[in-house]
């Protein structure tokens, strides 16, 4: 049986992961691992005062995190009876226990911001981190949470990446009875192709057939019954074309990085920016690894 790891800190946006990935797992019968993190304060020892307090803050906060998660499985059993539930309160970071945890799961999920993060539109550093570093891929969910029809939007460049984000969003459409728009964009801003029209029409011609050859070949993979691709080709940055197209979208999904990016360093920019301006949930799709 599959497993989804959910991020749980009592915020609006994890309340909203949660009956994102409830619904989720409704559909396709996944078990759902709910895990609170709670980082332990560091306190100095003055004659053993201060590590008494320490003690007892630690204490709190655990019981506090067995409340929220308890909390979280009796509200997966009121959406979802027969959706299988477990829980789990550890301490540390709560990135990098996700990120542990992303190694035997097939998804986490996680809300844009949670808790003690101050205000922004953009996404906060725990769901930042573990989307670039998750050995699965991680959904993140804002407070608004997602819209219940409409296709899948994924971005493809011809990188090992985008064909893996490609993979995963037919996977996806397939469980969700809906249809996939694959977004490939080319930019023509540079001097060069206003000056050579005939230039930009060959990267306008190698672009879609790259787009193509790997639609074509996922498809392939997948089998019958075949989910509806669409094919989207804009003359723009990748990250606006993809919002562009997200419109109706139920949800977006990019690679971690496009071509030419540094593996597992950093998120890459058209994914960061999607990530951070969608107004919808985004699953970053990791990096294949070798071998």
């Amino acid at each position: 049986m599959s497993r989804f790891v959910v991020g749980v800190d009592g915020s609006p946006q994890s309340g909203a992961a949660l009956e994102w990935a409830v619904e989720r797992a409704r559909r396709g019968g996944e078990h759902l691992e709910l895990v609170h993190v709670y980082e332990t304060p560091v306190v100095a020892d003055f004659f053993g005062y201060q590590a008494v307090l320490a003690a007892s803050v630690v204490d709190d906060l655990a019981a506090a995190g067995h409340d929220l998660v308890e909390a979280g499985r009796a509200r997966v059993e009121q959406l979802a009876p027969d959706v299988p539930v477990t829980v789990r309160v550890d301490s540390g970071h709560p990135a990098t226990v996700l990120v542990e945890a992303s190694r035997s799961a097939d998804l986490v999920v996680v809300g844009r911001r949670g808790l003690g993060w101050a205000a922004s539109v953009l996404v906060g550093s725990v769901a930042h981190r573990v989307t670039v570093q998750s050995s699965c891929p991680v959904a993140v969910v804002g407070e608004d949470g997602a819209p219940d029809s409409g296709p899948i939007v994924v971005g493809v460049d011809g990188s090992a990446t985008g064909t893996q984000a490609l993979r995963w969003a037919v996977g996806e459409a397939t469980v969700r009875g809906t249809s996939v728009r694959a977004v490939a964009a080319y930019d023509v801003l540079h001097p060069a192709f206003a000056a050579d029209p005939e230039l930009a029409e060959q990267l306008r011609k190698d672009v879609e057939s790259e787009a193509r050859a790997t639609i074509a070949s996922v498809l392939d993979e997948q089998g019958e019954p075949a989910v509806p691709i669409d094919l989207v080709l804009e003359s723009q940055r990748a990250a606006e074309a993809i919002l562009g197209a997200a419109d109706d979208a139920q949800l977006v999904v990019v690679g971690t990085h496009g071509k030419g990016a540094v593996r597992r360093m950093l998120l890459g920019s058209t994914s960061r920016f999607v990530l951070d301006e969608a107004d919808r949930p985004v699953v970053i799709v990791p990096t294949p690894r070798d071998g």
